[in-house]
Parts: structure tokens; C-alpha cells; sequence
């Protein structure tokens, strides 16, 4: 557990550690610039700064420094692929987009946040679960697997920078690509309000089941899904033949399938009453009631 910081003192700390580990990873990729690809040069930059966030939620004891990093790094990745890449009117739609998602997903984190005195409580249950491991668990685990996943995502980006505008293949796919994207914003938003909302007039013991989540359990994961699959339909406009970008958003679904969802899952279970029927007649994230 880490020092009772103020919530203040700590969003100060937070957003010194992101000022230092981006100028880290700036003064790599000027240094190394030329010598690289543009993947393969913000692949290292991205471990590097990985890597620096690590170190800092060691010294202040609190994994949940990296937390931002999620919403933090694909902006700043597409930024600089834009920057180095072909003037591409998709380039920017997406850069649009996934400002849009960050901006919301970061504010959201933050005002969720209670500072360097709170950890999420996954990596609470991971480290009391098996503390010989945890070091590695932290690290491989909370740090380095999902900004691999999020690079993933992040390649459909790079390869519409690579490309000119001018190959654009289809408009209509564009266009459902754009709107899935958007869409995926607002389900996140909507779910994340209904939550908050939710948690203000309840009980340790309720779990929601009205708005989006009465027909999805995780209509937040859904949306999160949803967004990376958008910005893979959005590049398919372009070069289809990348289709095996299609990875990232790949990843994406087994990780919340087989990862995030059943930790939630079973915390709820124990949790919350009655939440194992609630399983049994909603979807786990297809928003569509069901039956299993």
C-alpha cells in the first residue's frame, strides 16, 4: 500500500511521470529516427516508456500509474505516424476519433481516481494471490501485455498513414468504419455515466442492471471492443489487404473474453447478490438479452 498522498499531489505526480517518460520516449525517437521504420521505431519508444511508468509505480508502490497509459499512447502514436506519413483525410478521421476516445477515457479514469493512496483492485488480488510472482505479474502482466495489445490495435492507423488518400476503396466501408468507431465512443460514454450514476445510490452488495446493462454485462468492455474493431474497417477502406491487422482487435476480444470479463465476473459473483442469475439471463457482451 502506498503513502497516503492527497489526490491533488498525486494527479501532479501522475502527470509529471507521462511528462517524463514522453520526453524519454521523444529523445529516443529523434535520436534514432531514419535508422527505423516508423512501427518499429515507436514499438521501442512505446516499450521504453512502458518500461519508465514501471519504474515509477514501483517508487511510488502503485500500479495504477500506468492506468492512463491505455488512453494516453494511441494519440500520440497516430500524431506521429500522421506527422511522418502521407496526408490522408482517413488519417485524420481517426486521429479525431481516437482523441475523442482518450480524451473521454482519461477524464473518466481521473475522476475515478483517488490517488497514489488507491490501486485498482485486480492488482490488489494478483499480488496477495501470489506475491513470489508478483514482481513478474506487474511488470509482463499489468505493464507490458497491454500496451502490446494496444500497439496492436494501433496498426490499422499506421498502415492508412503509409498509404495516399488517393487509394481509397471504398467510401461505404469508410463510412460504417467511422460509425462503428463513434458509436463505440458514446456506448463506452453512456455505460460509464449509468455506472457512476448507479454507484452513488446503492449498495456494496447491488449491482446495476438498468440502462445499457440490462441487456449487456459489460457494455463498457462491448464499446472498448467495438472502437478497435471500427478503426480495423476504417483502414479496410483503404488497403483491404492488410487485413491481418485484424490482430489487434483480435487480441482485444480474447483478453476481455478470457481475461478481464472473468475477473470481473467472479468478483461479482462473491460480491453481489444475485449476480449469478443476472448472468443467466444477460449477455456477457452483445447487448441483446439472452439466454444460455
Amino acid at each position: 500500500m502506498s503513502a497516503p498522498y492527497s489526490r491533488s499531489f498525486s494527479l501532479f505526480i501522475c502527470l509529471l511521470v507521462y511528462l517524463i517518460t514522453i520526453a524519454v520516449a521523444f529523445a529516443f525517437i529523434k535520436f534514432f529516427e531514419g535508422n527505423m521504420s516508423g512501427l518499429w521505431l515507436l514499438l521501442w519508444a512505446d516499450a521504453i516508456a512502458t518500461v519508465l511508468v514501471f519504474v515509477f509505480s514501483l517508487v511510488y508502490k502503485n500500479s495504477s500509474l500506468y492506468d492512463p497509459y491505455w488512453s494516453v499512447a494511441p494519440a500520440l502514436l497516430a500524431f506521429y505516424w500522421l506527422g511522418k506519413g502521407n496526408d490522408n483525410l482517413v488519417g485524420y478521421l481517426m486521429l479525431i476519433l481516437i482523441l475523442l476516445w482518450g480524451i473521454r477515457l482519461t477524464y473518466n479514469w481521473m475522476r475515478g481516481w483517488l490517488g497514489l493512496s488507491h490501486e485498482d483492485w485486480r492488482y490488489r488480488m494478483l499480488r496477495e494471490k501470489n506475491p513470489h510472482f508478483y514482481p513478474l505479474t506487474n511488470f509482463a502482466g499489468i505493464h507490458l501485455f497491454p500496451t502490446i495489445m494496444v500497439f496492436l490495435g494501433m496498426l490499422p492507423v499506421y498502415v492508412v498513414t503509409a498509404h495516399s488518400v488517393n487509394s481509397l476503396v471504398s467510401i461505404p466501408v469508410l463510412a460504417l468504419g467511422f460509425i462503428i468507431t463513434l458509436s463505440a465512443i458514446f456506448i463506452e460514454l453512456i455505460a460509464d455515466e449509468q455506472m457512476r450514476s448507479f454507484k452513488k445510490i446503492s449498495n456494496p452488495e447491488e449491482f446495476i442492471t438498468s440502462g445499457l446493462w440490462k441487456y449487456s454485462r459489460h457494455p463498457n468492455y462491448f464499446g472498448e471492443i467495438s472502437f478497435w474493431l471500427g478503426l480495423w474497417v476504417m483502414q479496410m477502406s483503404i488497403v483491404p489487404s492488410f487485413w491481418w491487422t485484424a490482430i489487434g482487435f483480435v487480441a482485444m476480444l480474447i483478453m476481455f473474453l478470457f481475461a478481464s470479463i472473468p475477473m470481473m465476473e467472479a468478483k461479482n459473483s462473491k460480491s453481489k447478490i444475485g449476480y449469478k442469475e443476472y448472468m443467466k439471463k444477460v449477455s456477457v457482451l452483445i447487448p441483446f438479452p439472452y439466454k444460455r
